[in-house]
Parts: structure tokens; C-alpha cells; sequence
């Protein structure tokens, strides 16, 4: 046995897996494997499952199990890995205990204290649980080897483990904490039964829907199995792939236009065309407009000349005319309504008094006032000809005006 010196292996929940499940050495050649005897020594693990042709590592704790690793390993290598039902059980009992399990070879076995060994384990076979020998001080059982069912050879077949293999690789690939030998390893797997147990422990799912592809003996149907979940979590890694490449390109697209921007600045700077205070004259007007509140049309365009004014120099004439534009929109009174006050005579004083002359202006303004006060007394077909009357006498007044510029012009 090895000593704590010679391997440092940080301490986890008992019988937890250490690291990810590894493919195994090919044991397939029946001359090498190893003589799996009927009655094992049971060694119960939780959180996870055992599959054929992979290593794990497991970090044993329970007074009992340690005990079966003393008394077992001495006359042979393979146990017997069951999963608990439930994980939170600490001395659990054969009915606690899936049926169907992984027979397994002790690799090797490091004891890092009197009260925690770490084994390295790599599964052999499928095994059911013919009868419980004995429950104290471990678990021992007389067993059955699983043999699998395999799939029909046709291009069907051929075609759904190939996609089988290229799902996978694809997922590992978009999985950031997957190792690159992972992939490669995938790749380099001829064996459907093989690629079904590698990859099984490798999904995200729950332990029970991994003790049921443990359970499945017909390789096909653990095969589409293994699909289902792969081809799942590869539509969610490619979803999160996408938004990833979206927010890193609106990052890159916000870093551009900050960097062309104050590349700009420190232009004009060199050109002696900044002046100081043009940042803050833009923000105030933006309040402004802001304050204002015009329609969603006028804000657009108000918005498109404020950033042109980024890239105009103030001391150029289009940014003062600029600036002019947006202070008269953020002037007008454009959600301000007042009661509209109709008195003639009250306007005609007003009129006199504020402006001289101009007879002619100041009739119009009283008969257009005149015909509004009237408007809001008239409904329905009355309002309509009294709008035609008005449109006429426009016409007509307009139509003596262009007359009587003829006459002088003749004269």
C-alpha cells in the first residue's frame, strides 16, 4: 500500500467521485480481463454510478467499507459497486441499494489516513444481485452478469452512433471544463456500448436516470437513450454559445466607438478645436429636450443632431446652428395647453396696442377669430359650410390680390 507522501488528494464526501469517470483500458479481450467471481463484497457509493470501461476514483470513509477493502483485496481485486437510493444514508442496508451495479478492479489503493482511503477503480461488468450473503460487517452477494443485448447491424444503426459520437464530441467541445483529450477520446471509440457507458457519467442529469441506463441491457435502446440527453444539453451549451458571441460583440462594438471617439477629441485637440465646457453644454440640452417632451418623431430627430455634434468642432458655424435647432425644440411648449380666449373686442385692443398700422394683417386676425368663435357654436353640416365659406373667402381675397398686382403691373 501506498502512503499519504506519495499522493495529496484533497478530502471529499465519502465515496464521492473525485474527478470525472476516464475511459478504461479496452477489456473486451476476454483472455485478459479478470475472473469475476459469483459472491462479491458489496461496497456501497452515492451521488453517482459506476459504468463499465471507466476509472474512478473513490474516497472511502465508513468504518465498514474500509473493513471490506482489509478483508477483500488480500484474496482479490474486484468488488462490487452498488449505488445508494438515497444519499444521505450513512449505514445503509441491501433494500437501500439499487439491484443492478458495476463489478469493479481495485487499480490501486492509497491510505491517507487510518480513516479515509482513496481507491482507483475501473469498471469491468453489468451485475444483478442473485442473493444477499451476508450484511454484517459489509455487504456480500451472489450475483449475475448483464449481458448485453447488441444493436442490428444496418446503415441505420452505423448512422445513429456516428451522430451519436458527433453530438458528443460537439458538446465537449462547447463545454469549457471539458478536457481536449476528452474529445479526442470520444472520437476514437469503434464501440457502441463502449461510447454509451463513457458518456453516461458524463451527462447532467440525476443518479436515477443514470442507474437506469446502467440498467438497460439492450445496447440500442441505452444508445438513444444517451441521445436524448446529449442531444439536450447540446441545443442549451449552443444557445449559451450564441448569447456569449452576442454580448461579446456588443462589448467590442461599445469599445470601438469609445476608442474612434477619443481618438476624435484627442484630435481636435491637437487641432485646437475643443473648447472647454461642449460636453457639458450637450448634456444640458439633452436635459432639455428630455424636460421638454416632444412627440417620439421629434426626440429621433433631435437625438440624430445631438451626436453630430460629437463630431463637429464647436468653433465650426454648423454647430452653432446645431445648438440653435435643438434649443427651439426644447423651447416649444409642446405638451403646455391653454384655454383659448375668443373675444373680438378684447383682441382688436390688443392688436392696436401692441402693433401699428397694419390695418389689413389685423382684420385677418379678427375675422379669423371671428370664424372660430362661430365654429365652436356650429355642428354637424353647418360647421362644414361654414369651413367651405372660409376656404372661398380665402380664395377669393387671394384671387383679387394676384388681380389687382396684374392691373399695377399692366400700368
Amino acid at each position: 500500500m501506498m502512503n499519504e507522501e506519495q499522493i495529496t488528494v484533497p478530502a471529499e464526501l465519502e465515496m464521492k467521485s473525485s474527478t470525472g469517470p476516464t475511459i478504461a483500458a479496452d477489456m473486451t479481450d476476454e483472455s485478459r480481463a479478470p475472473q469475476i467471481p459469483e459472491e462479491l463484497s458489496i461496497l456501497p457509493v452515492r451521488g453517482f454510478v459506476v459504468f463499465p470501461g471507466t476509472i474512478v476514483p473513490l474516497n472511502v470513509r465508513r468504518p465498514a467499507s474500509i473493513q471490506l477493502l482489509d478483508e477483500t483485496l488480500p484474496r482479490t481485486k474486484v468488488i462490487g459497486l452498488l449505488t445508494q437510493r438515497d444519499e444521505a444514508k450513512e449505514d445503509p442496508e441491501p433494500q437501500d441499494l439499487y439491484h443492478v451495479g458495476t463489478a469493479a478492479l481495485v487499480l490501486k489503493m492509497i491510505r491517507q489516513a487510518d480513516d479515509h482511503v482513496l481507491l482507483i477503480t475501473q469498471g469491468l461488468r453489468r451485475f444483478t444481485l442473485r442473493k444477499i450473503v451476508a450484511t454484517s460487517p459489509f455487504i456480500r452477494a451472489e450475483v449475475d452478469l448483464v449481458n448485453s443485448i447488441p444493436p442490428p447491424e444496418s446503415k441505420e444503426w452505423e448512422a445513429t452512433f456516428r451522430n451519436l459520437r458527433d453530438s458528443a464530441a460537439r458538446l465537449f467541445e462547447l463545454t469549457p471544463e471539458a478536457p481536449e483529450q476528452a474529445r479526442l477520446m470520444i472520437l476514437n471509440i469503434s464501440s457502441p456500448e463502449q461510447l454509451a457507458d463513457f458518456l453516461a457519467p458524463n451527462l447532467n442529469i440525476d443518479v436515477a436516470q443514470r442507474q437506469a441506463i446502467l440498467e438497460e441491457p439492450d445496447v440500442e435502446k441505452r444508445i438513444r437513450a444517451v441521445q436524448r440527453h446529449i442531444s439536450a444539453q447540446l441545443e442549451i451549451a449552443q444557445i449559451q454559445e450564441k448569447l456569449q458571441k452576442d454580448v461579446a460583440s456588443q462589448f467590442s462594438d461599445a469599445q470601438r466607438r469609445a476608442y474612434l471617439r477619443s481618438q476624435i477629441k484627442a484630435i481636435q485637440h491637437e487641432l485646437g478645436e475643443d473648447e472647454t465646457g461642449s460636453d457639458e453644454q450637450m448634456e444640458q440640452l439633452r436635459a432639455r429636450l428630455t424636460e421638454a417632451n416632444p412627440p417620439e418623431e421629434v426626440m429621433k430627430q433631435a437625438e440624430r443632431e445631438l451626436k453630430r455634434l460629437d463630431f463637429i468642432p464647436p468653433a465650426s458655424p454648423e454647430f452653432s446652428v446645431i445648438v440653435s435647432y435643438i434649443e427651439i425644440v426644447a423651447d416649444l411648449p409642446w405638451n403646455k395647453l391653454s384655454q383659448d380666449n375668443l373675444d373680438l373686442d378684447q383682441a382688436q385692443q390688443i392688436l392696436d396696442r401692441d402693433h401699428y398700422d397694419l390695418e389689413k394683417v389685423k382684420k385677418r386676425l379678427i375675422e379669423y377669430l371671428a370664424v372660430r368663435k362661430a365654429a365652436d357654436r356650429i355642428s354637424g353640416r353647418a360647421q362644414i359650410e361654414s369651413n367651405r365659406a372660409r376656404t372661398n373667402l380665402v380664395f377669393s381675397r387671394a384671387a383679387r390680390r394676384r388681380q389687382n398686382q396684374s392691373w399695377s403691373i399692366h400700368r
